[in-house]
């Protein structure tokens, strides 16, 4: 790529993507004064947990995508797979309901006598949740696909959304295009770090646009689970994505920066450091986060702060992927640990 892109430019190129509107765009940019003050830093919350649908998070944006091209292809059903607790599955319910397929979702864990959090938005959403009990995410695909050969031989055209072209791209031209959004929204003042909960579709779109737009910018993400090799995943999806945008620009792993430092024992297990980054957040800022994906997300940005690695005087964005479904689902976790910190409290 011969020299770097306006904002104007690359908006235009993602404009040319077909999708299907969802989300309510821009989402708000809020600033934490207090949490500010306290760190050292100028932090600002960009709120995709409010984009609107089905409780709102950052699927929506990449739903825009995914839907298009199931609708483009003449789908009568959709197929999805995902974890049990996914946030995506929530909103991908939502947004069948709106373009009017229905939607066969296969969920990764074991049934529940009292479904909470986002199986119970599912559940009242209307989809047709089946929940098996596989070793891993990557073992739904040959359920995915059994289930897909069995509505084709009812006659009907089923489309299986994870194998869509658009299911990674989807996800980074939506956070390109959030990141013209934060620009704009900071009028023309351009961060020294974003932050996000991502295993590398989300972080690849904020890649690809900051190194199309030639910012300094740190994009970090946060991984909340071993599914996928971060760096590689987001290298490969934003190199694809910028050919999709006709963009000569690669991404290559060594520029991607991830960790998997505050995932824990794993996916969906709350962390100490994460649900104390959800009282912080809910007490000095009233914003609420999740333990599966934002507080843990948080836990590494105060880390980072707290040990050096975010300069001081820096000006952050932390990107709120949404997931407050989960509080409820977690709240037996959240309870015991508030009343664990309240006891050490006291003793001090």
């Amino acid at each position: 790529m011969n020299g770097f892109l306006t904002p104007s430019a690359l908006r235009s190129r993602i404009y040319s993507i077909p999708r299907v509107r969802f989300a309510f765009l821009p989402t708000p940019l809020q600033y934490c004064p207090t949490l500010s003050r306290e760190l050292g830093i100028s932090l600002w919350v960009k709120r995709d947990d409010l984009t609107g649908l089905a409780f709102g998070g950052n699927k929506t944006r990449n739903l825009e995508f995914r839907m298009a091209e199931a609708l483009s292809v003449g789908a009568d059903v959709l197929v999805f797979g995902v974890e049990a607790s996914s946030n995506s599955a929530r909103q991908t319910a939502a947004a069948a309901n709106m373009i009017g397929l229905p939607l066969i979702l296969i969920l990764r864990g074991k049934p529940e006598s009292s479904p909470q959090g986002n199986l119970l938005c599912d559940l009242i959403l209307g989809a047709d949740v089946r929940i098996v009990d596989v070793p891993t995410i990557h073992s739904l695909d040959p359920i995915l696909k059994e289930t897909a050969k069995e509505l084709q031989r009812k006659g009907h055209r089923p489309f299986i959304l994870n194998h869509g072209k658009m299911f990674a791209t989807g996800a980074a031209l939506a956070y390109a295009e959030c990141l013209l959004e934060i620009l704009e929204q900071m009028d023309g003042r351009v961060p020294d770090y974003i932050y996000i909960s991502s295993g590398g579709k989300g972080q690849a779109g904020l890649l690809l646009a900051s190194k199309a737009l030639g910012l300094q910018t740190h994009i970090v993400g946060i991984a909340a689970t071993f599914n996928e090799d971060p760096w590689e995943s987001a290298a490969r999806i934003a190199s694809e994505t910028a050919n999709l945008l006709g963009l000569d620009l690669m991404i290559s792993p060594n520029e991607v920066e991830n960790t998997l430092e505050y995932l824990g024992p794993g996916y969906g297990i709350p962390t100490p450091e994460g649900l104390r980054s959800i009282l912080l957040f809910a007490r000095k800022e009233g914003i609420l986060l999740d333990p599966v994906y934002t507080g843990k997300a948080a836990a590494g940005l105060l880390d980072h702060v707290r040990k050096g690695k975010v300069a001081p005087g820096s000006t952050v964005v932390f990107i709120h992927t949404g997931g407050q479904p989960a509080l409820f689902a977690y709240s037996n976790s959240l309870t015991r640990f508030m009343q664990e910190e309240a006891s050490l409290s006291r003793g001090s």
